[in-house]
C-alpha cells in the first residue's frame, strides 16, 4: 500500500565491490545480474532468492559467456561473474540485519571481497537466501557505476541511533596449492609457462561485532568457510627435442622440482646445443 511504502525510506545497509579489472562478458554479466535484482520489494516475513530472481544463465536472458569455478578449475559459462552480484548484495543484507536463510561460500577464494565474505551462486546447488525480518516491507536498489557493483537495502529504521554493526573476516588455516609440471610436445624445449594458476586453500571465519555509543558490546561468529587450494599447472615445452632430452627432461619433471627442471631444460635448448 502507499502507506506501507511510505515508510520505506532509510538506509538499513548498502555495500559495494569493484569488477573493473573483469573481461567484457563478466561485466555485462553482473550489470545484467543487478538490474534483476534491482527495484525489488521484499514483504515482512517473505524470504527472497538470488538464483530464483536472476536465472535462468543463456544468453536469451542477457548472459554472455565468463569464466567461472567449477570441479577446481575455471571454465568458460553463461553468467560467469554472478556471484559477485550476489555477493555484493550479501553484504548490504547483513549490514540491514535481515535473516539469512541459505549461504554458501565459493569453492576457490575471490578476490573481491575478504574470506568469509562471499555468498556463491550456482544453478541448482548454491543460492542465497534472506528474510525480511523487520515489519515494514524492504526495497532493493541495485545497479552499477565506473565499474563498482551498489547493492542498498532501504526500509524503515528502528535500530537504536548510537549502534553499529561491523563484520570482520579472519583466516583460521591456510593450505599452500600443488604444482604440476606438464610436457607439451607443441611447443620447443625452453618454453615453460604458467597454464592454470593456482589458488591457495583457507579456512575463515566471519564475526559480527556490535557496538553502542562506539563500545563494543558483543563478538560473535556470523559464519565459517572452506576454500579448497587448486593446483599449479606449468607446461613445459619438449618439441623436437631429441629422445635423450626428453628422457632427461621427464626425469627432472618427476623431481618436482623447479630449479632442477629449469637447469635441465636450459641444458638442452637450441642454443645450448
Amino acid at each position: 500500500s502507499e502507506e506501507e511504502l511510505a515508510e520505506v525510506k532509510d538506509l538499513l545497509g548498502g555495500y559495494s565491490t569493484n569488477f573493473s579489472s573483469s573481461s567484457a562478458g563478466r561485466a555485462k554479466n553482473v550489470r545484467n545480474g543487478a538490474s534483476k535484482i534491482n527495484g525489488s520489494i521484499i514483504y515482512p516475513g517473505e524470504e527472497f532468492s538470488v538464483h530464483d530472481a536472476v536465472v535462468p544463465f543463456n544468453a536469451e536472458n542477457g548472459y554472455e559467456l565468463a569464466g567461472s569455478y567449477e570441479n577446481g578449475t575455471t571454465v568458460e559459462t553463461y553468467g560467469g561473474g554472478i556471484c559477485q552480484v550476489s555477493t555484493t548484495l550479501y553484504n548490504a543484507v547483513i549490514r540491514a540485519e535481515l535473516e539469512i536463510v541459505t549461504r554458501a561460500a565459493h569453492s576457490m577464494i575471490v578476490s573481491y571481497v575478504e574470506p568469509s565474505m562471499d555468498a556463491a551462486i550456482a544453478d541448482g546447488i548454491k543460492d542465497l537466501q534472506f528474510k525480511n525480518n523487520q515489519e515494514t516491507p524492504v526495497y532493493i536498489e541495485g545497479y552499477t557505476s565506473g565499474g563498482v557493483i551498489y547493492f542498498n537495502i532501504y526500509g524503515k529504521e528502528t535500530r537504536p541511533a548510537n549502534r553499529r554493526v561491523d563484520f570482520v573476516s579472519e583466516v583460521t588455516s591456510q593450505t599452500d596449492p600443488e604444482r604440476e609440471y606438464v610436457p607439451v610436445g607443441d611447443q620447443p624445449v625452453g618454453y615453460i609457462e604458467t597454464t592454470v594458476k593456482p589458488h591457495i586453500g583457507y579456512t575463515a571465519r566471519l564475526w559480527k561485532i556490535v557496538y553502542e555509543n562506539n563500545v563494543e558490546v558483543s563478538r560473535k561468529v556470523f559464519n565459517n568457510s572452506k576454500y579448497n587450494p587448486s593446483k599449479e599447472v606449468i607446461a613445459v615445452g619438449i618439441g623436437g627435442a631429441t629422445p635423450e632430452a626428453q628422457a632427461a627432461i621427464g626425469a627432472a619433471l618427476e623431481t618436482k622440482d623447479d630449479a632442477t627442471i629449469r637447469a635441465t631444460v636450459a641444458n638442452y635448448t637450441p642454443e645450448a646445443q
